[in-house]
């Protein structure tokens, strides 16, 4: 099997979690998700199936959408609601405050992760260390936020987001930075991933449709639908021939990832910027799962 899976996953379930039990239920030897969803997340969860493993890379620039609730007035040392309390405030901003200092984490910006995230620090991991009551500092990463809109207020101190972000985001930190400009508290009490890449909730299949089928094949997306972005080349059998027997024919310049098709069947994602054909991403199948 060569494709993807688009899941939507539960709350309460970790990403690992539905991978092993999709693993298990069709026997699959390579698969992976490309992204993880916090345990208390919702929402699209890619699963690369086969090869498609290997277009892991591909996916990390991907941009994300999210619906997120924000409380405000304490925080946890998790930044979300399944962490343990640590501080509170009187202090609720209104959503005129909020509106204004959302500007100020749009674009580009440096954001410092959460201390209960998978950041490694000195070669273990931050959640780790967190855990043990270990003092550390993780360092700002550069993110970018396209949008961040407050939808609605749903109580006294709960509101709803819609935010459009890149790869590496953490929504809880947006809710940390927020009740900080705001001169509150704050923390993520809700998170529903809606689209990654063209990956989109509104074609998405709750993960007990997919256990209860028997085979995958009429659910399995192909990589180059999941990367329509990229072109598509088709080639003759000669050519197809000398790519896959290792040789190095040459061929036109190609100016961004594209998908070498040859006599119907996939071979791979060629480099970009070669004079000659040359396969970045190997993903030739000789035979059918």
């Amino acid at each position: 099997m060569l494709g993807f899976l688009n899941i939507y996953k539960p709350s309460g379930m970790s990403s690992n979690a539905v991978v092993q039990k999709i693993k298990k239920k069709f026997h699959i030897d390579k698969i992976g998700h490309l992204g993880t969803l916090d345990p208390m997340a919702c929402g699209v969860l890619p699963i690369a199936i086969g090869k498609a493993t290997r277009l892991f890379d591909y996916s990390l620039n991907k941009t994300k959408r999210y619906t997120a609730v924000f409380d405000f007035g304490y925080t946890t040392d998790t930044l979300d609601t399944d962490g343990v309390g640590t501080e509170k405030c009187d202090s609720i901003p209104t959503e005129e405050l909020l509106v204004e200092v959302s500007k100020q984490l749009l674009g580009e910006i440096a954001q410092v992760p959460p201390n209960y995230s998978a950041k490694c620090v000195n070669g273990r991991r931050a959640y780790d260390l967190a855990r043990r009551g270990v003092e550390f500092e993780l360092k700002p990463k550069n993110v970018v936020i396209y949008t961040l809109d407050l939808i609605e207020r749903l109580d006294d101190n709960r509101y709803r987001f819609d935010i459009v972000c890149s790869s590496g985001t953490y929504i809880r930190s947006i809710a940390r930075d927020l009740g900080e400009l705001c001169g509150s508290k704050g923390c993520m009490s809700y998170l529903e991933r809606v689209e990654t890449g063209n990956f989109s909730k509104s074609n998405a299949i709750v993960l007990d449709e997919i256990l209860s089928r028997e085979d995958l094949s009429e659910v399995l997306i192909s990589p180059i639908t999941a990367f329509d972005n990229f072109d598509v080349k088709t080639i003759d059998k000669k050519l197809g021939y000398d790519v896959l027997s290792g040789k190095r024919p040459v061929y036109q310049t190609l100016d961004k990832p594209t998908f070498i098709v040859c006599e119907g069947k996939l071979l791979g994602i060629a480099k970009c910027n070669e004079e000659r054909l040359i396969l970045d991403v190997f993903l030739y199948e000789e035979k059918e799962d």
